[in-house]
């Protein structure tokens, strides 16, 4: 394994400390052309990871604060520019994507390292996205400490593949700086679907979360021996099932990781029965309400930082509780979220389990659960009133009527942002949007667009009469989700003013799984939409939208 590199000396000229000098070159004429810009912190969204390192390398070299966005929709992109932001990559209207090929190649040296670096977003459980501003300290801390827990056994011809984006701090570790200063030839590689990891002729790290490793299908033809080396996932917990399947299909462990935005990583775990192992310079404590604190070099100062994350102290790291910020009201009762949770996934019919308030004439509960096999035959069996019945009795030992979930939703997946976080938003939106919409379990942004992995549950109402022996998806129930996700999820206007180009090339049935990939055209008021799956694209065209008329 090659000497690991500082952060902070990656554009030093000298090439056993450096990175590679057409890449160094590279950075120089980009830093050189935004010497020319005007001054103020720029916002870089690029899919291309080669791109994004070299801008993200040529801002901090030029002085200048990056913010990193989820996403380039139009009211992102708007924001951004009220905020004077230069904006680099694939938004709309962007100063600059491609480096540029002239201008002065001359010595670098990266900004100081106690200034603001990266201004990265999460989104809790609410959301809301929340703001984190990182220094280069602290991303140098975290490279440092990876690579000095798992370096030693990968080498470095490895290849990089991701599931996650390089714009939130958990990609951007993994997928651009840990590469960076191991001395990669290539930084992280992006995969969409799963069918891409057959195909690979090298030996790779997959950078992953539940989210993918949940949906691995078995069916697929997997390579044995496989090239896969070593799986990391972050985001959330990872279900024992998972982890099993993903070693089955793919050859490798995964090793999850444990941590936050605002933390960086916290503590690593090899299997899900085990304990959680501290990383490397984080010092762990439990407050007296019983969640865990934090400090570290990860954090921007020698506090600590209080999770809302209840855990118990082992010999071996920690072994988390549940979250301590679930509390609501209801009736004058104090009633846990989790505790339920807690008790409802112990029962053998459930697989994975949320449960989340809704508002209305009264706050009431409700429950979105992913089955297991034993629950879906149950379900099969029973019908889904007499289910929930079931679950509700099988709690009233432990709890009080008024804290029994009243509403359930068994899907297959719970749905996940682009952080691959699962938001009490999104969940309530299962009881709150029409029932002739789509579960989007899953969501991840474009350059200029967004990309959305549907389930299509056989009791939409798109699917009656249509046709009663065979049923299938309309191309008019098609055009309608293009339409809703674009303007809802990418602030397209809402007339409707005509279309284009359309094509419906493969039938679409009930239970099936399709992705849904929208760009907005924002200066030709176009919305692209493209229905596709690995059997090939059901249906593309472009659909013309404009403001509502006065």
């Amino acid at each position: 394994m090659a000497k690991m590199r500082d952060l902070g000396r990656l554009l030093a000229a000298e090439q056993n400390h450096g990175i590679a000098t057409a890449l160094r070159d590279d950075v120089a004429r980009a830093t050189a052309w935004l010497q020319n810009q005007p001054p103020g912190p720029a916002a870089l969204f690029l899919a291309d990871t080669h791109l994004f390192a070299i801008w993200l390398l040529a801002c901090w070299q030029n002085g200048r604060y990056v913010i990193l966005p989820g996403d380039a929709t139009p009211a992102t992109t708007q924001h951004l520019q009220l905020r004077g932001a230069l904006l680099l990559g694939d938004f709309s209207g962007a100063a600059r994507r491609d480096c540029p090929q002239e201008g002065l190649v001359a010595a670098l040296r990266i900004c100081p390292d106690s200034q603001p670096a990266v201004e990265v977003f999460t989104s809790g459980t609410t959301g809301a996205p929340i703001s984190i501003v990182k220094a280069l300290h602290q991303l140098n801390a975290e490279v440092q400490v990876l690579d000095k827990v798992f370096g030693a056994s990968l080498p470095c011809d490895l290849e990089f593949h991701s599931t996650v984006s390089h714009q939130h701090l958990y990609g951007l570790l993994f997928c651009i700086l840990w590469p960076l200063v191991r001395g990669q030839q290539a930084l992280a590689s992006l995969v969409t679907y799963p069918e891409e990891l057959l195909v690979n002729t090298h030996d790779y790290v997959l950078i992953s979360s539940p989210a993918f490793l949940k949906r691995l299908p078995s069916e697929l033809p997997w390579p044995i021996p496989s090239r896969c080396r070593q799986i990391f996932s972050s985001g959330g917990p990872l279900p024992a099932s998972a982890a099993l399947k993903a070693r089955e299909c793919l050859g490798a462990s995964v090793t999850e990781i444990y941590g936050s935005s605002e933390t960086g990583g916290i503590a690593r775990r090899n299997d899900p029965a085990a304990d959680w192992t501290v990383q490397p310079g984080v010092e762990v404590r439990l407050e007296e309400n019983g969640c865990l604190a934090v400090r570290s070099a990860f954090l921007p100062d020698t506090n600590w930082f209080v999770t809302a994350d209840r855990a118990r102290l082992t010999d071996g790291g920690f072994v988390l509780a549940g979250r301590d910020d679930r509390i609501v009201k209801i009736e004058e009762k104090r009633i846990s979220l989790t505790a339920l949770e807690t008790a409802l996934q112990a029962h053998e019919w459930i697989s994975e389990v949320r449960v989340v308030p809704l508002e209305g004439s009264r706050l009431v509960l409700a429950a979105v659960a992913v089955l297991s096999p034993t629950g879906q035959a149950a379900l099969s069996s029973k019908g889904k009133f007499a289910l929930s019945q079931a679950l509700r009795t099988a709690l009233a030992g432990e709890f009080e009527r008024v804290a029994l979930p009243r509403r359930w939703r068994f899907v297959s997946h719970l749905p996940v942002n682009p952080m691959g976080k699962t938001t009490d938003l999104a969940l309530v939106e299962l009881f709150t949007a029409k029932q002739n919409l789509p579960l989007v379990i899953q969501q991840h942004a474009t350059a200029t667009g967004i990309a959305l992995q549907l389930e299509l549950k056989p009791e939409l109402a798109c699917f009656d009469g249509h046709f009663p022996n065979l049923p299938i998806l309309p191309g008019v129930a098609q055009l309608e989700w293009a339409v809703h996700f674009g303007c809802t999820l990418l602030g397209a206007p809402t007339e409707f003013q005509g279309m284009d180009a359309i094509k419906f090339q493969q039938i679409i049935r009930p239970g099936s799984q399709i992705e849904l990939v929208l760009d907005y055209l924002p200066a030709k008021q176009q919305l692209q939409f493209r229905y596709q799956s690995a059997s090939g694209q059901h249906s593309s065209g472009r659909i013309r939208l404009g403001e509502p008329s006065a």
